[in-house]
């Protein structure tokens, strides 16, 4: 008999199973089943709007999760479910509205649902919740070592030092962005504390001493191969127009590639026309697509 518990804010237990949960569907299919943010929002217990969790499951086996977590000014949903299950699209489209439900009967507000490569039938689920999509994101990726390396002289992220300037640089040119957008001191130490975090691998550009545009790589260690990502890339507004983009993106890819890792991605708004012509011109090609499904203003 399939269970179904539901928890705001979920015991450690039930944290631990999840987490389990997306990391033997990431082996099995080699895609993040649960992205960091809901991940650590679920391990941290979040803030004023702790994380919503719905589980199901048999006899004591997980079958399937869905994770609301709060991001800037709307809410965040992702599910994960089982790579044994027989009627996985069925399980998941259960969980899933269950959550959202869950999630609007206790005035949770707007909330966005990530799918990956959604086909008719994801769209018609989401419809039946009254979402359609708001935004894509392509996953793109390139083989390493890039020929050509970077110019600028970048050094290494120093916690302690760096983290000040660091998130003035991240939230100005991350403003009106849902989830990397508004990080705090405790966000960024949170990632700091992850057992991925490499400084090295944490490439920083100063201008005068001043922080104006960085590279943050993360090393996924359990995809075979190993995939470099570029986690996360940015330029202060006041840098733009000086080539930092494309330079950065090179002193990362020879972070990753000088720790012998053959395969780099990243993750870019699909709308960005101008990011992704660069990483384009850069060599990437588009290897997955993500769709938000949020909801529409008059819903």
């Amino acid at each position: 008999m399939r269970v179904v518990e539901v928890a705001q804010p979920p015991a450690t237990d039930a944290v631990e199973a999840t987490v389990a949960l997306a990391r033997d569907a990431e082996s099995t299919t080699g895609v993040p089943a649960l992205s960091d943010h809901l991940r650590l929002e679920l391990a941290a217990g979040g803030s004023d709007q702790p994380p919503l969790l719905v589980r199901v499951s048999e006899g004591g086996r997980s079958l399937a999760a869905a994770v609301i977590g709060a991001a800037n000014d709307t809410s965040v949903l992702e599910v994960v479910v089982s790579p044994d299950v027989d009627d996985p699209v069925e399980v998941r489209d259960d969980v899933a509205e269950t959550a959202i439900d869950v999630h609007r009967q206790r005035g949770g507000g707007p909330v966005v649902w990530w799918l990956d490569d959604p086909g008719d039938h994801d769209h018609q689920v989401a419809a039946r919740s009254g979402l359609v999509p708001t935004r894509e994101l392509f996953e793109m990726r390139r083989p390493l070592p890039h020929p050509e390396r970077a110019v600028v002289a970048t050094r290494a992220f120093v916690p302690g030092q760096d983290d000040e300037a660091w998130l003035g640089v991240n939230n100005r040119a991350f403003a009106s962005h849902g989830e990397q957008g508004g990080w705090t001191a405790d966000t960024l130490a949170l990632r700091m504390a992850e057992p991925w975090f490499d400084p090295a691998g944490f490439r920083v550009f100063e201008d005068d001493g001043r922080v104006v545009a960085f590279c943050w790589t993360k090393l996924h260690t359990d995809a075979e191969p190993v995939v470099g990502e570029i986690y996360v890339i940015a330029v202060d507004p006041d840098a733009h127009g000086r080539g930092l983009g494309k330079q950065l993106t090179l002193a990362g890819l020879d972070s990753i590639s000088d720790r012998g890792v053959t395969v780099a991605n990243l993750y870019v708004d699909a709308d960005n026309a101008a990011a992704v012509g660069l990483y384009r011109r850069l060599g990437f090609d588009v290897h997955r697509r993500r769709v938000a499904f949020g909801e529409t203003a008059d819903g």
